[in-house]
């Protein structure tokens, strides 16, 4: 058997193209303000982008890293310990372990290299890896990565403390290390960050929370963690850049001793460039915006509970979320698929969630502080405009 065989299957993408509904790798034109973007050459509201604050297109922004392409060039050239680290990468960790309120941090060149690194890197034989069964896919890789070099690899029920403990009462005495999101990016439910802490406290654990999609909106701008108030005792953090620092790459943050083991350790910052000058300068603004107005509640999460109400009111399956993500239950990936579609072609992007057992089907809409008020009236006219196609009518309100 050839080992491309696999490849010439018909697959779910097949299925979906065949349909005329695939919804997925849009071509973007660029962005068009206020919260709209062109996709395949036509002007639609995006209520599917990361980019929460709307920096990515900010004036400040986009002049911080013209500059640093102009200083520094394309490139940071090699890895970091050799020929690619800058003082732009070191300017930047310095300000996140200071907002975040750790002693150090590390910047990789995407955010899913720092998940997959760190855990790799931290975990070995004999140690324990326990993650959340719905744990970004960064963070299960990086566990995999672990029980290859001989760590055992458990999963706990999604966001159950009980689970969790029950996961760790099974190797007393060995190391062990705790994954997970704190605002999963699929479902946008929030992990019992402080009752995890309780937890790996009783169990002698390590906790690691990524908080890539609470950074800029909660907690002040700093993420779960600080909301939940147990900041100071989770010993690793991870953020990618990918959301709120309208950049791309990632960090961890931890204690120096921590960090400067990963920094000489860590195979995916020793094998992989360094990030970008003009990407780490864009993330460094960003996070300068972020901290400059840490006290205001994001128009982001005002946007997303006037949004998720709309939609209730109209009997759409919302399920229950934190921030700006608002997920869409379907009871089939078609239904889901036409949804997608009927929207897309009503002018409004919304995200089809890549199903799994556990997840369901979704569509994934997300706000961000482009979305003014006029905008979301627009958006939920449309809404109530094509509720009786989207909506199966044994679940419609009475």
């Amino acid at each position: 058997m050839d080992l491309l065989d696999k490849c010439r299957v018909v697959g779910a993408a097949d299925d979906a193209r065949a349909l005329g509904l695939y919804p997925y790798y849009p071509g973007s034109q660029g962005p068009a303000g206020h919260g709209q973007v062109l996709l395949d050459g036509a002007e639609v509201c995006m209520l599917g982008s990361s980019d929460y604050r709307a920096l990515s297109s900010n004036p400040q922004i986009v002049a911080a890293a013209q500059d640093a392409l102009a200083l520094y060039g394309t490139s940071a050239t090699g890895p970091r310990h050799q020929s690619g680290n800058l003082e732009l990468h070191e300017e930047l960790e310095a300000d996140l372990a200071g907002f975040f309120g750790f002693e150090a941090a590390l910047v990789f060149s995407t955010g899913y290299m720092a998940n997959l690194g760190v855990v790799s890197c931290l975990v070995g034989r004999d140690d324990l890896v326990v993650v959340d069964e719905r744990a970004h896919a960064s963070l299960v890789d990086g566990a995999r990565l672990a029980g290859a070099n001989g760590a055992r690899v458990l999963s706990y029920q999604h966001c159950s403390p009980d689970a969790l403990a029950e996961a760790l009462a099974t190797a007393p005495g060995h190391p062990a290390l705790v994954v997970t999101d704190a605002l999963f990016a699929d479902s946008g439910r929030a992990a019992p960050i402080a009752r995890l802490v309780d937890v790996c406290a009783r169990y002698g654990a390590t906790l690691m929370v990524d908080e890539s999609h609470g950074v800029g909106l909660l907690g002040r701008g700093r993420g779960i963690v600080h909301q939940s108030g147990v900041a100071g005792q989770v010993p690793l953090m991870t953020v990618s850049f990918g959301t709120s620092l309208a950049s791309q790459g990632g960090a961890v943050l931890s204690d120096a001793r921590t960090v400067d083991y990963l920094r000489h350790h860590c195979r995916p910052q020793l094998y992989s460039a360094g990030l970008s000058p003009a990407e780490t300068a864009a993330a460094h603004a960003s996070l300068r915006e972020i901290r400059r107005h840490a006290e205001r509640v994001p128009d982001a999460l005002a946007a997303a509970e006037r949004l998720r109400g709309a939609l209730e009111v109209m009997g759409f399956g919302v399920e229950e979320s934190l921030g700006p993500i608002i997920p869409v239950r379907f009871a089939s990936e078609h239904a889901m698929l036409s949804a997608q579609r009927l929207l897309l072609d009503h002018g409004i992007y919304a995200n089809a969630v890549l199903s799994t057992a556990s997840a369901g089907h979704r569509l994934r809409i997300v706000c961000t502080d482009a979305h003014t008020p006029e905008a979301l009236d627009a958006v939920i006219a449309v809404f109530g405009q094509l509720r009786e196609d989207l909506i199966p009518r044994r679940r419609r309100p009475a």
